[in-house]
């Protein structure tokens, strides 16, 4: 539905040609008046000019960091409401967008109708509302930062940050050793509860007095309090939590931490859904290592760092290679693991990979991490065709149909990786530009 927003004057601080027309052309359709600026101080300059009722704000622009912009936005006397868009999605940013007051952060490459209904949103939001949402991110402790560029985490910090500017119900999913606790630990530091107490209780036999109806009032009496393993509640501990829920208390902020799928403790019956969707207000699902493999190097270098700060400890290509070809069973924490026995066991400055632990694999030769990283691409693609023709024969899709899916998902990885810049892509892999777009069109649906 586009409902139009007449009078509505939108200003769009968007480097990217591609992007800036689509959002533009998207404005226009919803009935508003888009302005587009393809730098920092060309989009201030505008602001200075006249008068906007939202600005949509890309961090990557070619003169100055946009967060840089969105502070000089929310210093103006009548503010405009920010969304945030950005291809760097770390947490760092994430957090500082928030502080500095954006309403809204959103992830490239977008999704039209999210990024549409948003638009609405705030331009159909009361000042007070806008006002609530841009109130800035307490300052938090040091040592609460979380490591990761891959997509999937990216896809967490964002949400990750819109908990640490709320004070709703959170709950954190994910397997052994994914980094949910220190999810937990990031939304009470960087959130308006900061200077108030963490409590963590672990769910199980051993609390369930804690979720006695006449014990709630003193377990659950401020702060932030993080319900870990909830997953394993008790009925009679789930429905006391419910009826305190229900009976209006907001006395401290609940964070739920979730082994595996929660939703599917619900299918099984095993867990209240009405208590699901009160602790899963907003939802961060913590991928596995094996979902994040660019991350390992980054990761690796920082807790080595950690469990030898006196000396300069290095990986060698090799021992990096066994850490990439892993499967990482027990995700960041048999990493973090890891990296303490390389540091205890490695005399020197160099960690070769007979100083990983033993369930470690050693390759072999030099060749095969790639090997073993291509046979994970053929099985996943191997999966991914099963379930393409998991349907009679006559009704198989067209090959051409099933190589521009894998094409699409080639290229959009591509993309990824040239921060959503399809000139900068083709220039680095010798593509010709006007083909790329194309392709962009018919397989990513670009405008």
């Amino acid at each position: 539905e586009l409902r139009e927003l007449v009078m509505s004057k939108v200003l769009i601080v968007e480097d990217e040609y591609a992007l800036a027309a689509a959002l533009a052309t998207l404005l226009r359709r919803m009935g508003a008046e888009p302005v587009v600026a393809a730098s920092g101080q060309g989009g201030l300059d505008k602001l200075t000019r006249g008068a906007f009722d939202l600005v949509l704000l890309d961090i990557g622009l070619p003169d100055m960091s946009g967060l840089r912009v969105l502070e000089k936005v929310r210093a103006l006397p009548v503010p405009p409401p920010v969304l945030v868009i950005t291809a760097h999605g770390s947490l760092e940013n994430a957090l500082e967008a928030r502080r500095l007051g954006a309403q809204e952060y959103f992830l490239k490459p977008l999704k039209i109708g999210e990024i549409q209904l948003a638009i609405r949103a705030l331009l159909e939001a009361k000042p007070e509302a806008l006002a609530e949402a841009a109130a800035p991110v307490v300052q938090p402790a040091q040592g609460t930062m979380m490591i990761g560029a891959a997509p999937t985490m990216q896809r967490c910090f964002a949400i990750i940050a819109q908990a640490c500017g709320s004070d709703a119900a959170a709950l954190i999913s994910g397997p052994p050793g994914s980094g949910k606790t220190l999810a937990a630990r990031v939304i009470h530091a960087h959130g308006g509860r900061a200077g108030q107490p963490l409590r963590t209780i672990e769910c199980g036999p051993a609390s369930e007095p804690l979720f006695l109806p006449e014990n709630l009032g003193e377990t659950l009496s401020g702060g932030v309090v993080v319900l870990r393993g909830v997953q394993v509640l008790s009925a009679g501990a789930q429905k006391a939590l419910m009826e305190w829920i229900d009976a209006g208390h907001r006395e401290a902020r609940l964070i739920a931490i979730s082994q595996g799928d929660l939703h599917e403790c619900v299918w099984q019956g095993k867990f209240r859904e009405d208590l699901f969707y009160q602790l899963a207000v907003l939802h961060v699902a913590m991928p596995a290592l094996v979902d994040r493999v660019s991350d390992i190097p980054a990761l690796a270098a920082f807790f080595l760092s950690q469990a030898a700060p006196d000396r300069d400890l290095q990986l060698a290509e090799a021992t990096s290679a066994c850490l990439l070809a892993h499967e990482w069973p027990g995700n960041v924490r048999e990493l973090l693991n890891a990296m303490h026995h390389v540091a205890a066991v490695c005399p020197g400055t160099e960690a070769l990979p007979h100083h990983l632990p033993a369930s470690v694999p050693r390759l072999k030769v030099a060749g095969e991490s790639a090997t073993h990283l291509d046979r994970r691409l053929r099985e996943a693609l191997e999966s991914w065709l099963d379930l393409q023709m998991s349907v009679p024969e006559s009704e198989l899709p067209e090959y051409e149909k099933v190589l521009g899916q894998v094409e699409g998902m080639l290229l959009a990885a591509l993309l990824r990786r040239f921060d959503e810049k399809p000139t900068r892509l083709a220039a680095a892999m010798n593509m010709n530009r006007a083909t790329l777009r194309k392709r962009c069109r018919e397989l990513l649906g670009w405008d």
